[in-house]
């Protein structure tokens, strides 16, 4: 059996963050706040980052992502690995 706490960004507050056990991949995926975020046209795969064992969305392939949960044990997903764009002639500030 696996289990997976819901991650908010520190600035959220007032929420209770969810805690699902589950022991299949479907199973995972189909757990209401992670499936929300596949609910997106940008989604581009769920992966998983080994050194904090947190589930990742990605999106826009793989150039914007978000932290779906903790996980308490790895799972077989690709390792997620973050892909930067770089973006040239940017002006900051004015």
């Amino acid at each position: 059996m696996n289990r997976i706490i819901q991650h908010r960004p520190a600035y959220f507050s007032g929420f209770e963050n969810e805690e699902h056990e589950f022991e299949t991949i479907s199973e995972l995926l189909n757990i209401d706040f992670v499936k929300n975020f596949s609910d997106s046209k940008d989604f581009y795969k769920y992966s998983f980052e080994p050194d904090r064992l947190y589930l990742v969305a990605e999106y826009k392939e793989g150039k914007e992502w978000w932290v779906v949960g903790r996980l308490d044990k790895p799972v077989e997903l690709p390792a997620w690995e973050p892909v930067y764009e770089i973006k040239e002639n940017v002006c900051l500030g004015k």
